[in-house]
């Protein structure tokens, strides 16, 4: 069959129950959903899947809905919907043998650090197979909560649990690429600003303020331990039914990248210096997040006391020395990417 000739139709029913957002496409109204395997028994069966996959080998029957449930998740490395014992899903992300380093938990490592420096991150867990590892993240588009779908102000949608008659919603997501209107090959050419004004255009009132400093300091954490696969697709909104509005999703996709060069860029722009990985380029469009100068200092502070640290974390997180060896070139160190005049500005 030749390449990309099959009807959009076909991908959108064959992505399976527990594709990413509100819509759940099926061949009929009385089809069931179609769920994808348990972590509890399949985990050994996905990794096989995934390095299947990566070597472009056949995929045995049994299974061929982990493939077709991890087509949907996108991505060019192998990942899967998976549930648990309680039926939260979760997705999986895998090791590769190819891997130069340890991915999974580099990458869990990165993403918990970013939540003690005061990011929103989603529910995390590292499962550990002879020695591969998989990283579990909790889906963030799927909460539980009585049938009718109301949720109390109160609770946390992504830590909602089953239980007590309450079933499984879905939350509309869109990427940055629709809140910005763009196409993928324009990614590189869109900044954190663009970002920072999609927030401001679509968001809810309620949300805007708070979603406009999370997204700076995102930035600053990326610049910070050189995460340079910040695309649009790395950027995600939810649909909260309880303002009802669109909010800035829980942070993913974080993976530091190590390098030496002295002058490093991210994906997308980050101020008035273009993609130039620096704190005072980044402070320069503090404006444009409805930041004060005063506000976006005290939030590169907060990063920096987090992430100067990082060593330990990533011990206490569970990452090797030789890891940490190879991870290192990643990390700036904040001398290395402000001015002196920046670091008197922070508190």
């Amino acid at each position: 069959m030749p390449a990309n000739s099959l009807p959009e139709s076909q991908y959108l029913l064959h992505a399976g129950s527990d594709r990413v957002g509100a819509l759940d496409v099926r061949p009929t109204i009385n089809d069931g959903p179609g769920h994808g395997p348990h972590v509890s028994h399949d985990l050994a069966h996905l990794l096989e899947a995934a390095d299947r996959i990566e070597e472009g080998q056949p995929v045995p029957a049994h299974l061929e809905a982990i493939f077709i449930d991890g087509t949907a998740l996108g991505g060019s490395r192998p990942k899967a919907s998976v549930r648990d014992e309680r039926g939260i899903l979760w997705l999986a992300k895998f090791s590769s043998r190819k891997d130069g380093f340890d991915i999974p938990g580099v990458e869990c490592a990165a993403l918990r650090m970013a939540a003690e420096a005061g990011l929103h991150v989603p529910a995390l867990e590292m499962r550990t197979l002879g020695d591969r590892k998989v990283m579990l993240i909790r889906r963030f588009d799927r909460y539980w909560c009585a049938p009718t779908g109301v949720v109390g102000d109160a609770d946390d949608l992504f830590l909602t649990q089953p239980g007590d008659g309450r079933v499984e919603h879905r939350l509309a997501f869109v990427s940055g690429l629709t809140m910005v209107a763009c196409d993928e090959t324009e990614s590189r050419t869109k900044a954190y600003t663009d970002l920072a004004q999609a927030v401001r255009s679509h968001c809810h009132p309620s949300v805007i303020r708070a979603n406009n400093a999370e997204l700076f300091k995102r930035m600053i954490y990326n610049i910070l331990v050189s995460n340079d696969d910040d695309h649009l697709r790395n950027h995600g909104f939810l649909w909260d039914p309880r303002l009802p509005g669109w909010r800035l999703s829980p942070l993913y996709d974080v993976l530091p990248r190590a390098s030496h060069a002295t002058d490093r860029y991210l994906h997308l722009g980050v101020g008035p210096q273009g993609r130039l990985a620096t704190l005072d380029n980044a402070l320069a469009a503090h404006g444009m997040f409805t930041l004060s100068k005063a506000d976006a200092a005290q939030l590169i502070s907060d990063v920096w006391k987090t992430v100067r640290e990082w060593k330990v974390g990533f011990e206490r997180f569970d990452v090797s020395s030789e890891e940490i060896a190879k991870i290192a070139p990643a990390f700036r160190h904040i001398d290395d990417v402000s001015t002196p005049e920046l670091r008197k500005l922070l508190p």
